[in-house]
Order: C-alpha cells, then structure tokens, then sequence
C-alpha cells in the first residue's frame, strides 16, 4: 500500500528525542533487566527532553513584535548541557533544539501528525511494515559539497548500526533491520526482519538525521569532536566552543526544507549561538535580560514566572511521550515484589508534588503523557492512598526497623533514584516524594550523575529506581523502559509494532500502559511541561511532531 504525504494521519492532542528529556532521551540508555528480559532493553531517562505541540506552520504566540519576517540576525540559544554535535548520540530535548539546524530527515513529522515529504520526495510501505522504500531529491548536497544520494543513506545507518551499543537509543528505533538497498541514486529500500510500524516516526527524528559520507566514515569518538558534523541541513558548523557551546551559520544555498515549511529558501537566520550555562537561574535572569533569545531548561519558580511575563513566552504543552517518574529496577529486593511497588505508587500524593512544582505543570493520567497521540485516560490507576500503602507493606511482611525503615529477611526499603545533570531541577519535587514515602517507612536516596556514571549505573542495574521520560509521539516510546519485564506486556510490545494501522495500535498502547501502571513498573508524577521559554521578539513558526522548532523558519524581530 501506498503512503505518499502520510502513513499515520494522526490527531494529535500534543513526542524522539530524547530527555527532561529524552532525552533525547539525558539520553535512553541500555540497562540490566530482569532476568525474563530477552537481551538488553533501554531505559527511557530523557530528562531533559519533554517537547512541544502546536499547529505546523503557525505557533507565533508572542505577544509583542512584527509580524513581518525579518532575515538575519544571530539566535541566542541556551542548552543545559553540549556533549558534542552529533545527533545520533544527543538525543535529549535540550541538546536536539540546535542540532535539528544541522541535519535533515528522510521526512517531516508534522505537529498535527501527518507526514509530509522532505529528503524523501515520497514512500511506500508493505501491509506488515517489514518494508520502506523512499525516493530521494535528486538536487539536495551536504554543507562539504558532497551530494545526497542512496548510498549516502545506506552509508548512514551503516555506521549508526555498526557502533551497537554506542548509539543504543538510535539503534533501538531503527530495529530489527535486515538489509538496507540503493537500487539507484534516487530509492534506498529497509528491509526488516519483524514489522517495525514505528519506523517512519524513527527516520523523522533529529537522531535519524543523515549525515554526510564523510562524517559517516568516522569512529563514533571522532563524531563526538566539536565540529565533525557534516549535514545537509540549513545550518553548518562554523566555530566548536568545546562544552561551552558551538556557532551554526547559515548556508545560503540551502533550498529543500520539508514541503510544508513557511519559509521554502535559506534560513531566515544569519547564525544560531549556542551556550551551556549551567546554573537554571542564571540563564533564566539572562533570558529576562535579552541576552538570550531561546531558553531551554528553568526552574520552577521561573516557570511560573513566565508563564505570566508580558515579555517572555513558556511553552505549556507536556512532553509528547510518556509521563515523567520513577522507572523501577525489578530486580533489586522489595521491588520485585508487587505489593511493594503497588505501595509506593500508593504513598505519593501528586497533588503535594505539583504545588511544589511549577504553575504550568499538570497531573499524569497514564504512562504516556497526555500530549501523546495514543494517549488515554488511565487516572483510575494513579491514586494516592497512604493508609493502603501501609496495609500492603505490613501484610507483605516489611516492618519498621530501629531507624524506621521498613525491614524484612535482611533487606531494607531503602532505594536509590539515577538521573543526569539536567533532572536537577526537578531535585525539590523529589524531595516531596523522599519525605512522603518516608512516612511510609521507606528510605529514598536520590543525586544527579555524570553521564558516564549514569551510562554505567543503568547498564549494570546499580540502581533502584531511574527518572524516566520518553519523547515520540509513538505508541513504541514505552518499549525502551519496560521491555523484558514480563512476557504479557513484550507480546504487546510485539503487536503494536506488527500493527501499521493508528486506532489498533491505540489499543493496543492502552493495554501496554495499562500493564505498566497495574504492575507498578512505572511510578509517574506529572506530565512535564517542556520548558523552552523564549522572548517574544523571538518567532518560532514551524514546529515537529516531537515539538522541535524547524529552524529555518525562525526570525527575530530587529
């Protein structure tokens, strides 16, 4: 059957890369898994990577400014954290924002769900998804002057599949891929060995971006250097800063944007600055300031304060993958108990921890947030029930020791909860949860790790519990935190990526959250509020279905 402009016409009420994100996904990382996993599965920590929705072609909702696009001007933008330039390997919000500037896709996800053409002029899938075929532009080159053909392509998920683990989130959305073919210049054919119905979303995404040949030839350390990537975007490279940041510039024979930009030449701006600046405060005293023209990542209170700035812009769309919370471990002792993971859901009041958050950020309703498109309503599974919660835990045998932790056979309910740099933000709502399972009886740990200590940690099961976010606007973006866990709720994993049609896959994706939330595998605490937060002298028209901004249409005003 014939997809042209669009395989799923979803309706999106508000989704890949990513982290509060994810994270881009603050990345998802393989981690160990109980021992009925089949193979290593990935853990959705995109802590910094929640996204926005709003209508393709329209999102200007600043309220002071022109309405007349302006060109030139450099964009001032602040990520959380730069640990390099490669798409592949950031796939947390924050970092993706710049990056989306420097490498095209195969097509465009359009925020209303549709796909429409892009790299790809039009495509083909096969009745049980085990088959994509695409046809390519013919006049498109990257910013080295190579030219974009079939090969190229091949060449690119080549060298993502050859690194493995290396590049785990992109593998895992890539999938069961069996062979990729360039019969000629213009068609590059995947041939998978299962259905993967979710690949279309996955070849939109920034990590999914194609890349040159040249950067594709490299080692995934040498990819990781400041300024080796190489993309047929509408921005380049022009200047690494090292973790402080990078400088994009225009290249003004940029002439391929995805069909339903507004803007169909070289971007609007001249260049994009791209800083780190670690303290959240600081950088949102800076936004207030006009020193920054687009902000990723703010604190609480900041949000709040933007939310009713007459200057500023907040965007008040959660995270269109899954909802924010505590991924469990279910193989550390307690919680591979049901009862113990059904009381500790129990024992967190949500109500408490959302005064303690933000004015903008809202109660989860399912395992997916609410912005997802196969979203539905699932709050019957999410209660707060203290006087339950102790029933359980005293039945199950955990008595209160001498510190007042719970005790039983020589274990303690003492856990721990991972996280990267950018979840800090969220430390005081944590520490909402800490005190309320306190009172329980249960002792929470929680601290910020570097990457490399995160990587480590999850990959090893040294962990209790990780923060956890997804970011597609898919049905799929559960697997990567919950795959292996039990073989009921991996069957559905399977069906829901055999089945290319969106109201069967919707049932499926209630079965597959509610699974999730009746064993407790997932203790959500609300839906977040992706925190990009800009001046209304900045004009973000165009937006993905992931909530990305496409950069070539942006303008400031003067």
């Amino acid at each position: 059957m014939l997809f042209h402009l669009s395989l799923f016409a979803l309706a999106f009420r508000s989704a890949g890369v990513a982290d509060d994100d994810a994270n881009p996904p603050e990345s998802e990382l393989t981690m160990k898994r109980h021992p009925r996993s089949q193979g290593r599965v990935l853990a959705a920590v995109l802590a910094s990577a929640a996204l926005l929705l709003t209508a393709c072609g329209g999102d200007d909702t600043g309220s002071s400014g022109s309405s007349t696009p302006v060109e030139g001007g450099v964009l001032k933008y602040r990520s959380t954290n730069v640990q390099g330039t490669d798409p592949a390997a950031n796939t947390g919000y924050g970092p993706v924002v710049p990056l989306r500037g420097i490498v095209d896709s195969l097509v465009f996800n359009k925020a209303d769900g549709t796909f429409e053409p892009w790299l790809a002029t039009e495509w083909t899938v096969n009745d049980n998804a085990t088959r994509y075929e695409f046809s390519l532009r013919d006049d498109v080159t990257f910013s080295n002057g190579e030219k974009l053909d079939a090969a190229a392509v091949k060449l690119n998920f080549d060298a993502l599949r050859s690194q493995g683990a290396k590049y785990a989130v992109a593998n895992q959305w890539i999938g069961d891929l069996s062979s990729i073919e360039a019969p000629d210049p213009t068609t590059v054919v995947f041939e998978f060995g299962s259905p993967n119905s979710s690949f279309l979303q996955a070849v939109s995404s920034t990590p999914l971006g194609i890349v040159a040949p040249e950067t594709s030839k490299l080692s995934f350390d040498e990819r990781q250097e400041g300024d080796t990537i190489i993309g047929s975007g509408a921005f380049a490279i022009s200047e690494s800063r090292g973790e402080e940041g990078y400088v994009l510039e225009r290249r003004e024979d940029y002439a391929w944007p995805p069909a339903g930009a507004e803007n169909q030449g070289p971007a609007r701006l001249a260049g994009i600055e791209v800083f780190t600046t670690p303290d959240n405060s600081i950088a949102a005293a800076e936004l207030r300031a006009g020193n920054l023209d687009l902000l990723h990542n703010t604190e609480p209170a900041d949000k709040t304060e933007f939310s009713t700035n007459e200057d500023i812009t907040i965007r008040r769309e959660p995270l269109p993958g899954s909802a924010l919370g505590f991924v469990t471990n279910v193989d550390v002792p307690g919680l591979d108990e049901l009862d113990v993971r059904k009381a500790l859901a129990l024992a967190v009041d949500r109500e408490a921890v959302l005064e303690r958050a933000s004015a903008i950020d809202i109660a989860p309703t399912s395992a997916y947030a609410a912005s997802n498109p196969f979203w539905s309503d699932q709050s019957d599974l999410i209660k707060s029930d203290l006087d339950e919660a102790k029933r359980l835990l005293d039945a199950a045998g955990w008595k209160p020791g001498p510190d007042g932790v719970r005790e039983k056979d020589g274990d303690r309910l003492s856990f721990d909860l991972v996280y990267g740099a950018s979840t800090v933000s969220h430390e005081p709502n944590i520490a909402v949860v800490q005190a309320q399972w306190k009172d329980l009886g249960v002792e929470l740990k929680f601290s910020s790790l570097t990457p490399a200590e995160l990587n480590q940690r999850l990959q090893s099961g040294d962990y209790a519990f990780s923060w956890g976010s997804g970011t597609r606007p898919d049905a799929d973006v559960l697997r990567g935190g919950y795959g292996g866990l039990d073989d009921e709720l991996d069957a559905t994993f399977e069906q829901i990526l055999a089945e290319p049609e969106v109201e069967p896959r919707k049932k499926l994706a209630t079965e597959a959250a509610r699974r999730i939330l009746e064993q407790s595998y997932y203790i959500p605490l609300y839906d977040f509020i992706q925190p990009l937060a800009y001046r209304n002298t900045t004009h973000l028209p165009t937006f993905e279905a992931t909530h990305l901004p496409w950069l070539g249409d942006v303008w400031l005003d003067k």
